[in-house]
């Protein structure tokens, strides 16, 4: 049988099933549909239960699934202020730090300010005294070439007044001075002429023993050329009459 004829026969029994006063010597044939007509109208709520549990459960999945995204909406929140918490005690504590390094820096260049400061003063102090002293030094300097001054001239004084005292024997001493200079050069030329006979007889020695160590070796020089010619005129003597073969073995 076709779908058409069913689906009319599944229509006409339930209007049969929603009429009360169906009659009930039905035909065994008109129980079968009825049965099946029961079985579908069955179907038909349990289809429908099952698709309002399905709906719910997809609700309860779509509540739970956003209630998963807004906690973890939240917790990226909590996470994002946490974290911006952090940056700024981070960004707190360094700018403790620099302010630290600021102050310390400041410190030390007013330490280093006050050290310069104690330094100059030094120097200035130090460089009083110096000029003080450096004054001092001058007129004990003047002071004492002043004093020499006056015993310098009191020297030259001094000595003018002994040349004149010595003016009279001055022409004396000089004669004597010259004697004894005259005296003393003709005692180095002496010396000098004795030295230069001692150098030429040394040279004449010298080439007295050079003359005869030539002579030594050119009467060896001769005797020694006498042997060569002695000993060539043997070996003549020998192979003088010996004719070279014009072939030799090799």
């Amino acid at each position: 049988p076709s779908a058409a004829p069913v689906s009319s026969q599944y229509l006409g029994t339930l209007k049969v099933l929603e009429d009360k006063s169906v009659q009930k010597n039905t035909t065994e044939f008109e129980k079968a549909d009825s049965l099946r007509a029961a079985v579908y109208q069955n179907w038909l709520e349990k289809k429908k239960v099952f698709l309002k549990e399905l709906k719910k459960n997809e609700q309860k999945k779509a509540e739970n699934l956003k209630s998963n995204t807004e906690k973890k909406d939240a917790v990226k929140r909590e996470e994002a202020i946490a974290s911006f918490e952090a940056w700024k005690k981070k960004k707190g504590r360094e700018a403790k730090k620099l302010n630290e390094k600021k102050k310390l820096e400041e410190l030390q260049r007013k330490k280093v300010a006050e050290q310069n400061e104690e330094k100059t003063e030094a120097a200035q102090k130090a460089f009083e005294k110096w000029k003080e002293r450096k004054l001092e030094y001058l007129r004990e300097k003047n002071r004492k070439e002043k004093q020499s001054e006056r015993i310098r001239k009191k020297k030259e004084e001094e000595l003018i007044a002994e040349k004149k005292r010595d003016s009279l024997s001055a022409v004396e001493k000089w004669n004597e001075k010259k004697e004894e200079f005259v005296k003393q050069k003709k005692e180095e030329k002496i010396r000098e002429r004795r030295k230069q006979e001692m150098q030429q007889a040394e040279k004449e020695e010298k080439s007295k023993k050079a003359l005869e160590e030539y002579e030594k070796w050119l009467e060896k020089k001769e005797r020694r050329e006498q042997l060569e010619k002695k000993k060539k005129k043997k070996l003549q003597a020998v192979h003088g009459d010996e004719v070279s073969s014009p072939w030799s073995p090799p």
